[in-house]
């Protein structure tokens, strides 16, 4: 059994792909399969992928449709693992140098744990110099393996999948996949840090993530924003069930809005249905408000409340007095 699964999706990114899969093959640390997931077996992917299988025996390559969106292509992969832990790697992204390493080592510090959430870089795909995103969710967790009681801060809403290490054992022991739609990685994450007993941090930069000049496609405008309510509820409807502490549903609750919210105030995301979003987005936060709630303070403690009261009206003219005023 490889220590390490490496899930690539790659669809769309077939001129990129070469790269994400050297900077796996690259890495100091050996014991992983490196699993592209590729369309079928003409697409141009396939092609990449199929010459770096034929130059080394750990890259195995699978196939989903397209149609199964990144969501099919991930779950196609973890299906396919047989690792101990599961990457997740875009096929525009790359592995930093010695990350696999840093990471095996900090295992062998913790012991076995569910999830092991990891710094980031964002590269630019054009000139200029990576940025280390700062993370005050791992800055703030505890220094070794610890229960999700201890750092409710770590809901998961704010990580993206391929930013963390996953215990294959503990995917498979609580059925997690990836839901279909945008914003899947809200789903997968924060149904995964309900689930988790024991989680580490680890502060070494695992992936760098290549920013496109146009910015990251969620944030394009689109009905596909409509997606976020869906997992949203997905993660709210499993918490509801677990029976979370207050401790830990509060936490959850702010980060899932503080995302819905931003989406809700920005305009130009939601050209078309921002009525729809908002009378949705209103319902959902009143059945699934946890008792004793406070909002937070200021601009956005107001939103929440005009949410709360279902109020769109005055919701939009808080949104466009403060676009107003920015510019």
């Amino acid at each position: 059994m490889p220590r390490f699964s490496i899930i690539v999706p790659s669809h769309g990114v077939a001129g990129r792909l070469g790269q994400a899969l050297d900077s796996v093959l690259a890495q100091s640390f050996g014991d992983f399969e490196l699993i592209p997931v590729c369309d079928a077996a003409g697409s141009p992917a396939a092609g990449v992928a199929a010459g770096h299988a034929e130059r080394d025996s750990r890259v195995a390559p699978v196939h989903a449709p397209p149609s199964e969106g990144l969501a099919g292509a991930r779950n196609a992969g973890v299906r396919a693992a047989t690792g101990s832990y599961l990457l997740f790697l875009d096929g525009d992204d790359v592995l930093a140098p010695g990350a696999l390493a840093a990471l095996d080592a900090r295992l062998a510090q913790t012991g076995p744990v569910d999830v092991l959430p990891c710094e980031h870089e964002r590269v630019p795909w054009w000139e200029g110099e990576p940025t280390r995103p700062v993370a005050p969710l791992l800055e703030r967790a505890p220094a070794g393996a610890f229960a999700p009681a201890r750092a409710p801060h770590l809901t998961g809403v704010r990580l993206p999948a391929w930013s963390a290490a996953w215990r294959r054992a503990f995917v498979a022991e609580h059925e997690l996949v990836f839901p279909p739609g945008w914003f899947t990685d809200v789903g997968w994450c924060g149904r995964a840090l309900l689930r988790a007993e024991r989680v580490a941090v680890s502060r070494r930069v695992l992936v760098r993530h290549r920013a496109r000049r146009q910015g990251d496609r969620l944030r394009l405008p689109g009905a596909h924003h409509h997606d976020l309510l869906d997992q949203a509820e997905r993660v709210l409807e499993e918490a509801a069930g677990l029976g979370l502490p207050p401790e830990r549903s509060g936490p959850l609750f702010e980060q899932l809005f503080a995302a819905v919210l931003k989406t809700a105030a920005h305009p130009r995301r939601l050209p078309s249905g921002r009525r729809e979003f908002f009378r949705r987005a209103s319902a959902l936060y009143r059945r699934h408000r946890p008792a004793g709630f406070r909002p937070p303070g200021g601009s956005l403690g107001v939103q929440h409340r005009l949410l709360a009261a279902g109020s769109y009206e005055a919701f939009a003219a808080l949104r466009d007095t403060r676009r107003a005023a920015g510019r």
